[in-house]
């Protein structure tokens, strides 16, 4: 009788630890998963290369969201153009670029709460006769491909619109005449007049929802939505929209 439940016993510290064991692994792999965060890091204030790093307000977002979490994460830089299909074939784990929450975009990922809300202006050489809103028809504009900035600029009567893969494109393409004028979010564009004396902001419309977008049945997305909107309500993200002079 007694071997036999000496047996029992042993089995049952056996099983423990294997449990143990599993849980511990599991917690493990979790604290391993190093997510890569796509992004376009030609979007300043939102996200630009200084010193080959990614900086700027989105960054910090994420560098807040993580530190909660305690998750490790990684930044993959490309064409903003690219990075929902980056992200729906698993090159990436999520994205943060400024962007815009659209009906089209959530049916191909999952976003987080909105962030903050951006408005629309236009920039424009000073040399072009582009004075306010109202000499907006009938001109040529650049919008960065795959941005909502597109259809912004095709909802102008008789517009032309010519998508750049970055607004560095652009804004070459601006100061040279071969356009009239950008549509950008609203804070980008007064960074963008402030650091060129040539340019002119002559516009703003009503704005836009920003979120981060996960994959679809990405496991951690109610974890990492929770820790957002808790920087959002503990007026963490405000503070880093003072930071970067956001709106």
């Amino acid at each position: 009788m007694k071997n036999i439940l000496k047996g029992i016993f042993i089995a049952l510290i056996a099983l423990i630890i294997f449990s143990c064991g599993e849980k511990e692994e599991k917690i493990q792999e979790k604290k391993e998963r190093v997510f890569v965060i796509g992004t376009n890091a030609e979007y300043p204030p939102f996200e630009y290369l200084e010193n080959g790093k990614v900086v700027g307000l989105d960054p910090d977002i994420i560098e807040a969201i993580f530190q909660k979490l305690g998750y490790q994460y990684k930044w993959a830089n490309m064409e903003f153009g690219g990075l929902i299909s980056a992200l729906q074939t698993g090159k990436i784990d999520m994205v943060i670029a400024g962007m815009s929450i659209t009906p089209e975009r959530a049916k191909m990922v999952h976003f987080t709460s909105p962030y903050l809300t951006s408005k629309v202006a236009f920039i424009t050489n000073k040399k072009n006769p582009i004075n306010g809103m109202d000499d907006l028809e009938n001109k040529k504009y650049g919008a960065e491909l795959g941005t909502t900035k597109e259809n912004t600029a095709k909802n102008i009567l008789g517009s032309t619109v010519i998508p750049f893969q970055n607004n560095t494109s652009a804004l070459l393409a601006l100061k040279n005449g071969q356009i009239d004028g950008i549509v950008l979010d609203e804070s980008v564009a007064e960074e963008y007049v402030k650091n060129n004396s040539d340019l002119l902001l002559i516009g703003i419309l009503e704005g836009e929802p920003k979120a981060i977008a996960l994959g679809k049945n990405d496991k951690d997305y109610e974890k990492i939505n929770e820790a957002l909107i808790q920087l959002v309500n503990d007026g963490t993200i405000e503070k880093l929209k003072e930071k970067y002079k956001v709106k």
